[in-house]
């Protein structure tokens, strides 16, 4: 049994032409070789996308061979050849190059017909595809995929997918050029704005990946989270080496959420000198926490060098203790002064050289860094006993699962994947569009004449009552 598969094309003239694609011969006797095969429909899929593409590109030259400002029709150059890729193949195709009319002073002497047409010789649409599956999956593994259930030809490897991917990302960032740092317009202006919705909540936190020019060393990527109880959640992330103007990214996506100018918005982060220099006169109605899951995580620390003190200086060692939690009991009370009291207490036993505990010196330093880490951070302590009674949220606990979902899962701490700055920041860009199911409407404002079917990517509301 034989089946032949044509195309009929009719053109803008008029005129029909009719095309063999593919034969294909079936035994019916065989149970093996029923309907197509992934290599047959591979093969259809390739033979239909040259013809469509190569038809296409014929119509278009002979439209444009004629001067668009005067109609006169223009000097042929001579042809070149380009190769247009696709998911269904590259497609090889002659462009015809012309020499520009007199009619009108251009630079250039001469103008490529297709290149007008296909600036970029790769498709949206496998730009898109790419770009999606290689923000959620291993380069090698996005080519090795596409390669196995579509005909995008066997050059495709890792390296070009992360070219492609980084072309996209870099797309992304040029779209925040103009775009502004801070809230803008006057602040008498803002009680005439509808009633904002309720508040959002922006956290943020840091994460650590493997360099890959220092193979020994790690650098921080900033990651984080915004929602409310009437959005869905927005993630962005960016290397701060490499991204001069992260204000306008997290702005940007406030916006993306109908942030009113205002709005209250409740930022929460660790504390360090990055994060907080990003948040602060950033919005005049915002609020800074310190977030209570890092100040608990240092006094832990605390506690356990304290512990060892206790068997070599047990007087001391209790008293440090005992000072501790009080510290700790004190601050979540938001009585700021007195805890660092209490610290500073602790630091004027440690500093005893009579002492017998072996690391006295260490305790003595990390007791030495909370005291300077409460006193920096003293703007941004509440009081959380009170905001946990009345279920404000108080912690970045979400945020640490934003972390691993934006950089551990991808990035692969565990098979210590290493990183170039730029490489990392990029992906970070499409990894969190995809995420927040954004790519699509991304591409969709670039191409407008782009046809992508799906829903986008669910969105995961995490429970605001979270505290460490």
């Amino acid at each position: 049994m034989q089946f032949t598969i044509q195309v009929s094309v009719k053109d803008d003239f008029g005129e029909t032409t009719i095309e063999d694609i593919i034969s294909l011969d079936k035994v019916p006797d065989n149970p093996d070789d029923i309907g197509l095969s992934l290599m047959e429909s591979k093969s259809l899929l390739k033979s239909l996308q040259n013809l469509m593409v190569s038809h296409q590109a014929e119509l278009y030259t002979k439209t444009h061979l004629n001067c668009p400002h005067c109609q006169k029709k223009r000097r042929i150059k001579g042809h070149y050849g380009i190769h247009y890729r696709t998911l269904f193949g590259i497609v090889p195709l002659s462009s015809l190059r012309v020499y520009n009319c007199d009619c009108k002073v251009i630079p250039a002497k001469t103008t490529s017909l297709l290149t007008d047409w296909i600036p970029d010789h790769n498709s949206p649409e496998l730009q898109y595809i790419e770009t999606k599956w290689a923000s959620l999956m291993a380069y090698g593994l996005t080519s090795n995929l596409l390669k196995d259930i579509l005909p995008v030809g066997t050059a495709l490897n890792a390296s070009t997918v992360r070219n492609h991917l980084h072309k996209v990302a870099k797309r992304q960032e040029n779209d925040l050029e103009g775009k502004p740092e801070y809230i803008s317009g006057c602040a008498y202006e803002w009680g005439n704005l509808p009633k904002p919705g309720k508040p959002i909540t922006v956290g943020i936190d840091g994460g650590y990946v493997r360099n890959w020019y220092e193979k020994k060393t790690n650098f921080e990527v900033v990651a984080g989270k915004s929602f409310s109880k009437e959005k869905a959640p927005k993630r962005f992330g960016f290397v701060q080496k490499i991204d001069d103007h992260p204000r306008k990214k997290l702005m940007s996506m406030l916006s993306d959420q109908g942030m009113q100018n205002n709005q209250q918005i409740t930022f929460l982060s660790d504390g360090a000198d990055n994060l907080r220099d990003l948040q602060f006169m950033m919005y005049p109605e915002s609020l800074h926490i310190l977030d209570w899951f890092h100040v608990t995580m240092r006094f832990t620390v605390l506690n356990q060098f304290a512990k060892g003190m206790k068997k070599s200086d047990p007087k001391d060692g209790a008293m440090i203790f005992k000072d501790l939690e009080s510290a700790k009991w004190y601050l979540w009370h938001g009585n700021v002064q007195e805890s660092l009291e209490k610290i500073g207490e602790c630091c004027d036993v440690c500093y005893d050289d009579e002492l017998h505990y072996e690391n006295r010196k260490k305790f003595y330093k990390h007791l030495s860094e909370m005291y300077t880490y409460i006193e920096n951070n003293q703007p941004m302590i509440p009081n959380y006993g009170e905001r946990y009674r009345y279920d404000e949220i108080i912690s970045t606990a979400f945020v640490e699962s934003t972390i691993n979902e934006v950089v551990a899962k991808r990035m692969v701490k565990k098979q210590q994947m290493q990183w170039s700055h730029k490489g990392a920041h990029y992906l970070l860009q499409t990894r969190t569009a995809v995420l927040n199911g954004d790519l699509k409407n991304i591409f969709s404002g670039w191409y407008p004449g782009l046809k992508i079917e799906g829903q986008a990517e669910k969105q995961y509301i995490p429970d605001l009552n979270l505290a460490a």
